[in-house]
């Protein structure tokens, strides 16, 4: 409980501050102080979920859990952005990438040979590296043309960020159509799409995909524990 707790205070902390990096004092307001204090929490729930689920040291357990809270908070600041004004600032992205190479950089897990010697397992490994390669290259030139260059980023980030936890291909493709389905889930309800599919008003994007790259990476955690279990 103390680590979640902890975890709410920085991610809100570095998401209040990236707010406020530009000179405008953001203030959260209404649905929007609901939306924000509903995704820290999750956030930081999330992301110390996903620390439990693996095993390493004190102080790296401890290191990924603040990149990982330093991450949350930047893909938090965006989706707020992207809510309220339908941009968002590049200095978000830029705050996101050395959390998530920091993340990628720390091992997943230690194993002990006979001897007593320690090897780090699981890295990233050349398999990951050119799957989340072809998804950004896939957003950046393919996807670009469906929506955003601000939402590519996010789908982006989120794909680097899920290889530190093992994601591969199909995971980051999941992620795309969960929050492209949640979306237009969401603006079905609101009649809110044409009878072409298209959004009558266009509505920001990014808060669907933080949603639902926090929902997958515990269910993706899980199913990974009991593949390990079943075939061990």
């Amino acid at each position: 409980m103390g680590k979640i707790v902890l975890a709410t205070i920085i991610i809100s902390g570095s998401a209040k501050w990236l707010l406020n990096v530009d000179g405008n004092k953001e203030k959260w307001y209404g649905s929007d102080r609901i939306f924000m204090y509903v995704m820290t929490v999750f956030g930081a729930m999330t992301v110390n979920y996903s620390e439990q689920c693996t095993e390493y040291g004190w102080v790296v357990s401890n290191l990924r859990l603040l990149a990982g809270c330093l991450l949350a908070g930047g893909l938090l600041s965006a989706a707020y952005m992207d809510r309220r004004n339908c941009w968002v600032y590049n200095y978000v992205w830029w705050w996101c990438l050395p959390w998530t190479g920091i993340l990628l950089g720390l091992p997943v897990s230690e194993a002990y040979m006979e001897d007593g010697v320690c090897r780090i397992t699981d890295r990233f490994s050349i398999q990951q590296a050119a799957a989340v390669a072809l998804f950004v290259l896939l957003q950046q030139i393919l996807f670009a043309q469906m929506y955003g260059r601000a939402d590519c980023h996010a789908f982006s980030v989120c794909a680097l960020a899920g290889c530190a936890w093992q994601g591969n291909l199909l995971w980051f493709l999941i992620h795309m159509l969960s929050a492209l389905t949640l979306l237009a889930a969401v603006q079905f309800c609101r009649r809110n799409v044409t009878p072409d599919g298209k959004l009558r008003v266009p509505k920001p994007f990014i808060p669907y995909i933080v949603v639902t790259f926090w929902v997958q990476i515990p269910v993706m955690l899980y199913l990974q524990s009991k593949a390990a279990y079943i075939y061990a």
